[in-house]
């Protein structure tokens, strides 16, 4: 069976015809040897034909300047000298394509542009310039450049000539005319002699590296052939050696497998099939000998991407403590830690795969991670989830130049359920409060819960700020419908607050900063709205950080005084009480009255020590009044905060025995 050493059929039996693949490629180097001779050979001879080809065209083209140049001395016909110009210009080009050639920096450019006015065709060009480049300096390549730079002084004369009887015209005298057709005839002369050797050197040329090359091709030939039959013969004799040894240790692997107590497998690199199991293997892929035949190690993995992204890693050889996730042959997923090293099994390329099931861990790693990354109560991400996709979204938008809004949401007086209805109907109204913010949302939007009442929301990819407030809008229509605890039914709102990348803020902690403004101008603009984020909502936002550290250190520079407003008797004068008034010298702002500073006390919690003075003052100024013979009643005003602090009845008693007020004086 195959959990008892049994490899699937046919995985130790190797075709006698793999033994000569090897064989077989050598030859098929030795006949892409031949070819690339073959072919640099052709491009050679064909690049001599070019040259040889050229040289007819240059030949053809200096006898016609000069049959032109004669014609237009004796004639002066304006149509000779234009053909002249035109049959002299293919010489010309050759000369400057030589020359671009011959600098210590070619200029290939050059030498192209001079080929083709020199009639050349465009596909011999690359060949006509590495041509000269090998061979310029070599036997008939070097006597042919030679003979050719030679004739370069008489086609300046001919060039010479041809600019005298241009100048004189047609007012030529007949001597002068008779001077120049001598100069003519004395350079036809010259070059006659000059093409007929360059012909024949080309010629030679040509014939020669024909035989040369043919010679080569066969030795070549020959001596790769001679070697590929020794080589063959020894790599058979090798390779015989070789299966020998394959065999005896294929058979140890699989003696060694067997027994270990993980899963292991041996699989073809190739394609993952399934060459050997171990007895753990099979029951963890719930594999029978049958159900194993012809399957691939890729058929059992769950997430298409993990198969792709696991391929890739065991097609570069050994993979080490790779987390994956697969499936048995029922279907059943568990998650297993897999380990591969390449080895030589049955004739292949193989991978000897190790697998640890790591199932319970992993899973109690994901629920770590849940808990961390979300809030227990909601089941939303928490703020540290949060803060990360904040921080992805910030960098893709970079990225891509793209904008993206910041919800920040705080509900409306939720502390009065707390304290009214209990903990756990507050719990219940932030459960339902997260379940409406995912439904007010796209699926691509993130809910999150910050903590306590806070809730933040995160919309990519939006259409704009017309898109975001059909957003909040939504939010608050859907916060605003009451909510059941308890039989009961609870109303709530919310307070948002909207700012934009990047316009509100280049990094993550200025975009909360600002989206955290937004919301408690919201708050102070009556609740139950969203604000945008705005320059001047900063410049107030300074203003009032900076009054509350001012306002935090009031007590302690002693800058509260108090004013009482007295209660008068209109029909008998006499004096009923005071009213004590709390009034702040602040040395920056100079007086502040109350209404500008004790919302933001309230707020910050100082409230409760400023009322404390507030009371000690006052009674201390009510004794100090009764002690000179007054009697009357003093009113101190309390703020809400300070009735919501459980101490407060035991201050106001402590403080009337302190200075030994009648509790029925003070209101």
């Amino acid at each position: 069976m195959y959990g008892k050493l049994r490899p699937f059929p046919g995985a130790f039996s190797i075709p006698r015809s793999r033994r000569l693949i090897l064989i077989v490629w050598i030859f098929v180097g030795i006949v892409a040897c031949l070819l690339a001779a073959a072919v640099y050979s052709v491009g050679l001879l064909a690049a001599g034909r070019a040259y040889v080809g050229a040289e007819g065209v240059w030949s053809s083209a200096q006898k016609e300047a000069l049959l032109h140049l004669t014609r237009y001395v004796i004639d002066r016909q304006e149509s000779d000298y234009r053909s002249y110009e035109r049959a002299i210009a293919i010489p010309r080009g050759d000369r400057q394509a030589r020359l671009a050639l011959d600098r210590p920096q070619p200029d290939f450019e050059a030498a192209r542009a001079g080929f083709l006015q020199g009639r050349n065709h465009p596909a011999d060009l690359d060949g006509m310039i590495a041509l000269f480049q090998r061979f310029r300096h070599f036997g008939s390549g070097e006597r042919a450049m030679e003979l050719w730079a030679k004739a370069d002084s008489y086609l300046e004369e001919l060039a010479a000539v041809a600019r005298e009887a241009r100048q004189a015209g047609a007012r030529a005298e007949r001597a002068q005319s008779a001077r120049l057709l001598a100069r003519i005839d004395r350079v036809n002369a010259a070059l006659a002699p000059l093409e007929e050797e360059i012909a024949a050197t080309l010629t030679g040329a040509q014939r020669a590296a024909q035989s040369v090359l043919l010679a080569g091709m066969l030795l070549l030939a020959g001596t790769l052939l001679v070697a590929a039959v020794a080589l063959s013969k020894r790599l058979v004799r090798h390779n015989e050696a070789l299966q020998h040894t394959l065999h005896e240790n294929e058979g140890q692997l699989r003696r060694l497998i067997e027994p270990a107590p993980l899963p292991l497998l041996i699989l073809r690199a190739s394609d993952q099939g399934l060459l050997y199991a171990n007895e753990r293997a099979l029951q963890q892929f719930a594999l029978d000998v049958d159900s194993a035949r012809e399957r691939a190690f890729s058929d059992f993995y769950v997430d298409p991407a993990g198969r792709e992204a696991l391929g890739l890693a065991l097609e570069r050889g050994s993979v080490r403590d790779y987390e994956v996730e697969m499936k048995d042959y029922a279907g059943k997923r568990f998650w297993l830690l897999l380990s591969a090293q390449r080895l030589q099994y049955a004739g292949e390329a193989c991978l000897l795969t190790a697998l640890a099931n790591i199932d319970d861990r992993k899973r109690m790693q994901d629920d770590m991670r849940h808990r961390a990354m979300h809030d227990p109560l909601t089941s939303l991400p928490n703020r540290a989830m949060f803060m990360e996709a904040l921080d992805r979204a910030v960098r893709k938008a970079r990225r891509r130049s793209a904008c993206f809004s910041l919800l920040f949401i705080d509900l409306d007086r939720f502390k009065d359920v707390n304290d009214s209805l209990g903990h756990l109907a507050g719990d219940e109204l932030l459960q339902a409060v997260g379940e409406r913010l995912s439904a007010a949302v796209r699926q691509s939007d993130l809910v999150a819960r910050l903590g306590g009442d806070e809730f933040v929301v995160l919309i990519e990819e939006h259409g704009g700020p017309e898109q975001v407030m059909i957003v909040a809008q939504k939010v608050l229509a859907l916060l605003e419908r009451p909510v059941i605890i308890d039989w009961r039914e609870v109303s709530i709102s919310a307070s948002i607050g909207v700012a934009s990348f990047p316009e509100d803020g280049q990094d993550h902690e200025a975009l909360m900063k600002n989206a955290d403004l937004a919301m408690y101008q919201a708050k102070e603009r009556g609740r139950n709205n969203f604000q945008f984020y705005s320059v001047e909502l900063n410049r107030l936002s300074i203003q009032r950080s900076e009054l509350e550290k001012r306002l935090r250190g009031a007590l302690e520079r002693d800058e509260f005084f108090l004013l009482y407003q007295p209660e008068i008797d209109l029909k008998t004068g006499r004096l009923l009480g005071v009213e004590a008034l709390l009034r702040w010298q602040d040395p920056a702002a100079g007086l502040v009255f109350p209404a500008d500073f004790l919302p933001l006390a309230e707020e910050t919690g100082t409230i409760i020590a400023i009322g404390r003075w507030v009371l000690e003052h006052a009674l201390r100024d009510l004794k100090s009044w009764r002690d000179e013979g007054r009697e009357f009643t003093l009113a101190v005003n309390i703020s809400a905060r300070q009735f919501q602090h459980h101490g407060l009845v035991n201050e106001v008693f402590r403080a009337l025995q302190t200075h030994g007020v009648a509790p029925r004086q003070l209101r």
